[in-house]
């Protein structure tokens, strides 16, 4: 059984958690700053922070997990107005009367690559919320032993937190790209497939060879991993594209 071909629903769900994700990010970045700007100098180790960092997590996997919860529904709604024994025949039928102007998925497929895609931005991600945190706490444990034992950072510490980074994003970054591999499978599409390949071998590349980047900006230094880089515009930028590839390319996905 097909969708009409009009319809996007994998595209805008995925599409619309990208937005959701980037949103969070931003707010929870432009309050830091707000804190910081006003006095109100964000400690790691302070509580509040935290507690500010848990609240903006839980807020964006809920809205994401409604987002997907009511696609799923709206496809089971649809799914359920026809019998199951009848849905093949259905599809036969549909294939025979509308040819090449059929959704290029059945509605089943689609529900699949649904759930997959729920099971990582919302099951993997809260599972990296919490790793994030507690590499955070690593980072403030070391910072610290760093001071007290050296009087300050010193390219040792530089160096070790360049190499540790890569694998506080390692884990969300193999089941976002498993979600493009998997849907590319599902495609048939070779460009996916291959994007995925380079983007896994570009962040092996940066998290182990390139050295970490020092940014002055107003008098200020800022260190730049590039592991880091890569992996937040993949779950950002990179989700918006791949949402508005299947929708550009394909029917009904």
């Amino acid at each position: 059984m097909y969708f009409s071909p009009k319809k996007h629903i994998l595209s805008d769900v995925i599409m619309m958690v990208a937005l959701v994700r980037f949103a969070g990010a931003s707010l929870y970045g432009l309050l830091r700053l707000l804190l910081r700007q006003s006095g109100v100098v964000p400690d790691m180790t302070d509580r509040s922070l935290w507690t500010l960092q848990m609240t903006f997590s839980v807020a964006t996997l809920l809205v994401s997990a409604v987002i997907f919860l009511c696609a799923l529904y709206r496809i089971s709604r649809g799914l359920r107005a026809v019998p199951v024994e009848d849905r093949q025949e259905m599809a036969r039928l549909q294939e025979e009367v509308f040819g090449d102007n059929n959704a290029d998925l059945p509605a089943e497929t689609i529900r699949r690559l649904l759930r997959i895609w729920f099971t990582i931005l919302v099951g993997a991600q809260s599972m990296y919320d919490f790793s994030s945190i507690i590499f955070r706490r690593f980072i403030t444990r070391l910072t610290q032993f760093f001071v007290d034992t050296t009087g300050g950072t010193g390219e040792v510490y530089v160096s070790i937190y360049n190499l540790t980074h890569g694998f506080k994003y390692q884990g969300m970054l193999i089941a976002l790209l498993l979600g493009a591999m998997m849907t590319g499978i599902f495609l048939d599409d070779r460009e996916l497939k291959i994007a995925a390949i380079l983007i896994a071998a570009l962040f092996m590349l940066s998290a182990a060879g390139m050295q970490m980047f020092t940014l002055s900006l107003l008098g200020k230094s800022y260190g730049i991993v590039w592991s880091s880089v890569i992996f937040h515009l993949m779950e950002t930028v990179g989700l918006f594209a791949l949402a508005w590839y299947l929708r550009g390319r394909y029917r009904g996905i």
